[in-house]
């Protein structure tokens, strides 16, 4: 008698404790109700979130079942995924630049062809400063200076030396204008590929954009407008291929572009972007394997194109080069051969996450390049 109430007694128990503990993990873990989930805390129900999105109070810590056995914790928001809009687009860049000297050209006078300044030590890469004392900022800034003036003193620069010379600019027979007889430059354009947008915020490139003479650019007037690619120049073994794309900045800029570093262009939209979200995610996704790459080669819009990625490097600190990646889309192999000058910039997703961006292309071998991890690019 006493063994058979044994048994129903311990049967009983343990259905007992099976039932509390469901219960328990139920609380825990939350619950379906009101359109919201809740969770157990300090022995009252809190709720968590509803389907509209995240309420004011979100407890976490670690849960313990009956208060001692730990079985998880909350989701802290720092540990939600983030979603930001896919890029893959073509965008035009147009930056400021100091006053670049390219080459020494002839001016056609009446008196024959002349060159001002030929005979004077300006090269390729010299920083025309200023013209009789007054700083140049423009390239439309000269031919005001020079107006009307038989004789003018520039001051030219070249790393960190300065020299002055004195020109007698020319007058040019068909324009009747004077001329220093220099080719100049004040603006480097260029087409890249966004990367990503997070609200009004723009993430692009993945390199630095560089000068005649290989600087960075300050990002203090700059900006970049809508473009499309309008064919490409194929990437073969010892020459990189390129897209050619076109833009116009008489229609306004879509955005202006704020920050310039060895890991991307960074600046602010006219107006949110519009286009496919995915998960923001980071170097710890990245891994040897399969993905994707959306960049565009024909008009503005973006496609898919299969890629593997060969290397990911270990990287805790910034730094650049930090996949290896292989183009496996006979598409692409079939048109541009691989990746191109242009492509800077292309988002890298794989598994659903956006990990980085392309960056290079391998001279060598244009089916390979390096790419940048999301988590570098940064202003």
């Amino acid at each position: 008698m006493n063994r058979v109430f044994n048994k129903k007694l311990c049967m009983f128990s343990i259905i007992l404790l099976l039932i509390l503990t469901v219960f328990t993990l139920c609380t825990v873990e939350g619950i379906i109700a009101d359109n919201a989930v809740y969770a157990w805390e300090n022995n009252s129900r809190v709720r968590l979130c509803s389907e509209k999105g995240a309420d004011d109070h979100v407890p976490t810590g670690n849960f313990k079942l009956f208060g001692f056995i730990p079985i998880g914790k909350t989701q802290t928001p720092s540990e939600q995924e983030k979603y930001v809009i896919l890029g893959g687009n073509p965008v035009g860049i147009a930056m400021m630049t100091s006053l670049y000297i390219t080459s020494k050209v002839s001016v056609v006078t009446k008196n024959g062809a002349i060159c001002p300044v030929d005979g004077i030590d300006v090269q390729s890469g010299d920083i025309l400063i200023s013209i009789d004392g007054i700083t140049l900022d423009s390239v439309s800034q000269v031919s005001e200076l020079i107006k009307d003036k038989e004789e003018v003193s520039i001051r030219v620069g070249r790393g960190g030396d300065i020299k002055d010379y004195m020109i007698k600019p020319a007058v040019d027979v068909l324009s009747g204008a004077n001329k220093l007889g220099l080719l100049l430059q004040d603006q480097i354009e260029g087409i890249g590929t966004m990367t990503y947008c997070d609200g009004n915020d723009f993430y692009s490139l993945g390199h630095a954009i560089k000068d005649m003479n290989g600087n960075d650019i300050t990002a203090s007037n700059g900006n970049i407008y809508n473009a499309n690619i309008v064919g490409y120049v194929r990437g073969q073994k010892g020459k990189a291929g390129e897209l050619n794309g076109s833009f116009s900045t008489m229609g306004g800029n879509s955005g202006v572009i704020t920050a310039n570093n060895k890991f991307g262009l960074y600046g602010k939209l006219n107006q949110g972007a519009d286009g496919e979200k995915v998960i923001l995610g980071s170097k710890s996704d990245a891994q040897p394997g399969n993905a994707h790459i959306y960049t565009t080669i024909n008009g503005g819009k973006p496609e898919r194109y299969e890629i593997q990625i060969i290397k990911t490097n270990n990287q805790n600190n910034p730094s650049e080069k930090s996949m290896v990646l292989r183009v496996t889309d006979k598409r692409l192999l079939d048109t541009t051969g691989g990746i191109v000058q242009g492509m800077s910039g292309s988002p890298i997703i794989q598994n659903g996450k956006l990990i980085g961006a392309v960056t290079h292309v391998f001279v060598s071998d244009p089916t390979k390049g390096y790419g940048i991890y999301v988590d570098w690019m940064k202003p």
